[in-house]
Parts: C-alpha cells; structure tokens; sequence
C-alpha cells in the first residue's frame, strides 16, 4: 500500500503523523469490543477496514476502503453475538456449538442472499447501494456505498420534533422506497417480496445533499429468529407491530408500513407511541 489512510476516516494519512488532521482519530486506537475486527485489517485482498460506525445483535459495520479502487466504503460483518464471537486479534469468527450453530447458518445464508437482491436493486435511489457481498473468516461481508449525514434518530434527538412539512419530505421518500422494494420478490415459487423489518427513526438517513436511504433491511435478523422457538422476537417497542411480537408472525409490507407511520408520529409529536401489544 503506497498511500498510508488514516483507519478513522480513510483520508490520506501524512506520513508520520500519529493524528489525523481530518477527524482527530489517533493511531493506535484500541476497539471498543475485542471481538470486533482490528483497524489495519484486510479483507478479500483489497478492503483495508478502519474503525466501527455502528454495531447491533446480528452485525458490526465498519468504515472501509477499496484498495483497488481508492474508493471510501462501508463493510457489514455478519456477527451474530449470541451464537458466535471472535477471539481478539484473530479475523475468523467462532460459531458456538449446539443450536447455535443451525441459528447461525440460517442468518448468514439469509444475510447473503439480501444482499444479493438488494444489489440488484441499483435503480432504486432511496436503498444504500450494494457494490459486493463475500464470504470470509467462516462469515460474510456486505461491502456498501459510505454514507456520510445523519440518521434520523440523530436528527430527532439533535433539533426536536418537526413540523408537518418538514417530516412529510422525509417520509414521502422512504414511502416510495418502500413501495419500490417492495415489488421485488426472492422466493420465486412463494413470490415472496423483500420487506424491511425493521422501520424506525435510526434506520433511516439523511445524506448531507438531503438524500433519503433506508439502512439496515432485517432478512438475517429474520432468518434467526425464525428458525428458533427459543430466541425472543428482536423487535424496536413502539414501531413493531404485533405480527413481529410472534416468531412465526404474518410478516409482509403491511409490517413495514405500520413502522413507517409510528415513526412518522415520531417525528411529529418527539414522543414514541405505545407498544404494540398496549394499543391492541
């Protein structure tokens, strides 16, 4: 590598410098989790991996760069912490044993299999483009277009609740996104469509040029629930409805337009609404 990145931002690093002048990220920085890939790591022989943007039960997402392409990237590791962990140091993920390892497995094959469809769906401008997706160190990656803005959730938590007009141009977007994704199907005998699963205030962002994409869609979050009785449904309380409370719950587009409008109460009123259990 003849250009030294800073592992902070992937802004080019001048030789000899312990901080970057970009975004203050100083070399050496311990990760937070040991069971989270080390900055300076590389993966599929070209994706240099810097620090964590974000973490959740079933992923860790880290701030990336393709070496072949000089191009800033996001990568999603399929880590899920209740069936598998990492030793620190290592790149190969460990699958605990027993049930464990089924629940796993599910996940990462679903975990796979949407990004694959969710890269076919390039023309949609409202999902975060899919460059690649690999499998690696007895897990998978999802290499994505880098973001760079602020979430929802930030936004909420930053300014307030907003007016009508402001919150309607946020969500009209994430409808018509919706209705888009939702035409595409992946199980061509069941003719199945791709849902999101998880709609809320942190899974949706706004670029700095005022873009609107939706993060995070839930197929392996999903998968390894569904293929467990034990496991408790992963939901967000206020925006899931009813249908997710029940691991074999009637899941369709209907879940995601259920969120979407808790979330626009959200975002109206500063105030979650009730559990979805409660308002029955």
């Amino acid at each position: 590598m003849d250009v030294n990145f800073c592992l902070g931002c992937m802004e080019e690093l001048p030789e000899g410098e312990q901080v970057c002048p970009h975004c203050g990220y100083k070399v050496g920085t311990p990760v937070k989790e040991p069971y989270y890939l080390a900055p300076g790591s590389l993966l599929h022989g070209r994706y240099l991996i810097g620090r964590t943007l974000g973490s959740g039960g079933f992923g860790i997402t880290y701030i990336g760069m393709d070496l072949t392409l000089r191009q800033k990237v996001a990568i999603k590791e399929y880590l899920p912490s209740d069936f598998a962990t990492r030793m620190p140091g290592a790149l190969t993920v460990s699958v605990f044993s027993g049930e464990s390892a089924g629940q796993f497995s599910a996940g990462l094959e679903k975990f796979l299999d949407e990004a694959r469809r969710l890269a076919a769906l390039t023309n949609i401008p409202g999902v975060v483009r899919v460059m690649e997706c690999f499998s690696e160190n007895n897990t998978a990656y999802i290499v994505m277009e880098l973001l760079e803005g602020r979430t929802l959730k930030q936004i909420l938590k930053e300014e307030g609740k907003m007016g009508y007009e402001k919150a309607a141009n946020i969500m009209i977007p994430v409808l018509y996104t919706l209705e888009a994704v939702h035409t595409q199907t992946w199980d061509d005998e069941k003719k199945s469509c791709i849902i999101h699963r998880d709609i809320s205030p942190d899974n949706i962002f706004i670029t700095n040029e005022g873009v609107i994409k939706l993060l995070d869609f839930g197929a392996a979050r999903y998968a390894s629930t569904y293929h467990s009785k034990s496991l408790s449904v992963i939901l967000k309380p206020g925006y899931a409805p009813e249908e997710q409370y029940r691991s074999r719950g009637n899941q369709g587009p209907w879940s995601d337009v259920y969120a979407a409008a808790a979330t626009f109460y959200k975002m109206l009123t500063g105030v979650t609404p009730e559990d979805a259990m409660e308002r029955l």
